[in-house]
């Protein structure tokens, strides 16, 4: 399997990034003249540049909230733990 057949799954938040990222940068670099659309770049690349930077952006995200989230994920209270405070 080449790069070209490798399959990646993005977060539904950060392909609707990449979405507006990649809306944002073609409204910059096409260029309509007559009945004719011209780009300065390649659609691709925008679109690979947009996901790139919506990806860092998400993983920055992630980093920032990290400490927001509960610290004691695996802990369990029992009625047993809580009569053994009243001993």
């Amino acid at each position: 399997m080449d790069n070209a057949d490798k399959v990646i799954a993005y977060k539904p938040a950060v392909r609707e990034l990449a979405s507006r990222i990649y809306v944002q940068f073609l409204s910059g670099t096409v260029a309509f003249d007559g009945g004719s659309a011209k780009m300065s770049v390649n659609a691709e690349s925008l679109a690979k540049l947009a996901f790139k930077l919506a990806d860092s952006f998400q993983g920055v995200e992630d980093e920032l909230n990290a400490g927001n989230l509960p610290k004691n994920v695996g802990f369990k209270l029992d009625a047993t733990d809580i009569a053994g405070w009243s001993k």
